[in-house]
This record gives C-alpha cells, structure tokens and sequence, in this order.
C-alpha cells in the first residue's frame, strides 16, 4: 500500500533512507528542510520548508503524510522533535522513528550525553499512547571502513581502525563484540518497516554483521596481505582519560573521551536479536567480511 513518508533533517543517513524509498518506488516522500533543497526537488522529492521553532509550521509540513522518519540533531534546547511530535499528532499522522540509529537504547539510554536530546524524547514517547513508535538501533556504520572519499553521504569517521592506512588503535582488549551495518541496507530495513502493518515493536534492531575490532584487523591483514600497525589501549586508561576530560569542563573533549571508554566496554556495542523473528525478511545484509574482500583485496 502506497503511504506518504516524512523524513526530517535528509543529510548523511537520512539521505541513504532517501535513496531506499526513491528506489523501492512505492510511497510518496516528503522531506522537511530548514531551506530549500533543490538537489532533492531535482530528483522528484517534495521539499516543505519548515519552522522546526513553530508547531504550526511544522503541522502544515506533514499534512497528509503516514509516517515521519527523524534524522534531527540537537544541541540545545530547541525541543525540535517535540515540536515535530505535536504537530504529528495534530496532523493525525500514524507512526513516528525518531532520531536513533546508533546503539542499543534499551541498554544504555543514557549514552553518550552528548546526546541527551534522544534520551528525553525517548522518555516524552514512552509516556504517551497518540502515535506508533519504535526505536531503531543499527550499530556502527561500516561504511566507515571504506576508504576517505567513498562513504558517499556520511563523513569521513575515525572509528580506531583504517584499512585503507593499515592501522588500528584498539580500544580495550579488542576482543568485545559490535555490531556494524552497512547505511544502504539501513535503508532497505526502513522500508520493510515501513511496509509492515504489524504494530512495530519498541526497539528494532538492524544487524548487519557481529564482529570485533580484532576481527576487523585479521580480516584487513588477510586481504591486503599486509601487517597492520596495531596498538591497544586498556580500559583503565580511557577511563582516566574521560574523568580528566569530564573535569576540564570541555564538552566536546568529554564526549569523545565518553566514546573511547564505550568502544571498549563488553556488550555496549552489541545488538540484541529482535523479539519477531520475521522482522526484515528477505533482506541480504552485507556482511563486513565481505565488503573488505570486495574493497580491500589487491
């Protein structure tokens, strides 16, 4: 059945899910801006410039629209996705994804802080019944692991590990499991979700592939055939690293301090397998072996 979709803030990841709805073909797609985007309106897509200050404007925005994905960042108080939710209300629209898409957050809602935003919005949904939600957590992006330059709409992240340079700086021993899933099948699991007429579930997990930081140097050194220049750093350290952060009062410095000491910690990075076992059905994940044999291999 053909719906409408809302996508506010289509940039890095929401431009992923942008390019799955255009290419499954079957709903209608809206995208909120700030602006105008003429890059999305040359490609067909309806582009509503918004007041993400104004619940009013915000309510005209998603006027016959079914479902609103949010790729929202705050950083401050500007209560945007409560906003966006009243006006979703107000506009009778059926479901809602807010801005997730990282870790498990039935776990850790409350890491890291920088993005406190989400931990309240997840809260305001849990204590209302007018919109259909689910929390979607996917993991790290693998797209990191591709070389500078070709991670098509996300930047160009350290996550401790490069291929393309042959080096690692491990947080921790290495060994605790995470959870990577390539943006592009993200967005195929979007629109299984989408599809769904099954109520969703609180959280959805998309798992790409289960694999380790240890793993991910074995796998680059068997396929470049190259020994990488490999260091770890012990838990104990990042945690000092992060107090001595936290007390410098510099909130970036924390926050990355914050990450460091996640990366190492058993279980954080993990995923959980979904409660429904039939969630995203016929979708082939790209397995992170995989992708570095396809990019990597000499």
């Amino acid at each position: 059945m053909s719906q409408t979709i809302a996508i506010a803030g289509a940039g890095g990841l929401g431009k992923h899910i942008v390019d799955a709805i255009l290419e499954d073909g079957k709903h209608k797609l809206i995208v909120l801006s700030r602006g105008t985007n003429q890059e999305l309106a040359d490609r067909g897509v309806e582009v509503r410039t918004v007041d993400y200050s104004s619940v009013e404007s915000l309510t005209k925005g998603v006027a016959g629209v079914n479902v609103i994905i949010s790729f929202i960042a705050e950083r401050s108080e500007t209560n945007s996705q409560i906003n966006l939710y009243h006006a979703a209300v107000a506009a009778r629209v059926k479901r809602f994804i807010p801005s997730e898409w990282a870790l498990d957050v039935q776990k850790y809602d409350d890491k890291p802080s920088l993005y406190e935003f989400k931990r309240k919005f997840r809260q305001f949904l849990a204590d209302q019944n007018k919109i259909e939600y689910t929390l979607v957590c996917n993991g790290l992006f693998m797209n990191y692991l591709l070389p500078a330059g070709t991670k098509k709409y996300l930047q160009d992240v350290d996550i401790n590990i490069s291929i393309e340079k042959r080096t690692a700086n491990v947080p921790g021993t290495g060994n605790q499991p995470m959870v990577l899933t390539m943006a592009e099948d993200i967005g195929k699991a979007v629109v299984w979700l989408i599809d769904d007429p099954k109520p969703w579930p609180k959280y959805t997990y998309i798992k790409g592939t289960v694999t380790s930081w240890n793993e991910l140097i074995k796998y680059g050194e068997e396929v470049t055939g190259e020994k990488f220049d490999v260091s770890y750093v012990p838990l104990e350290t990042l945690q000092a690293n992060y107090e001595a952060a936290a007390a410098s009062g510099n909130f970036l410095k924390k926050f990355f301090a914050e990450i460091g000491v996640m990366y190492a910690t058993d279980g954080v990075l993990d995923l959980p397998d979904n409660e429904d076992p039939s969630l995203f059905e016929g979708i082939r994940f790209t397995q992170v072996k995989e992708l570095i044999d396809i990019t990597y291999k000499k």
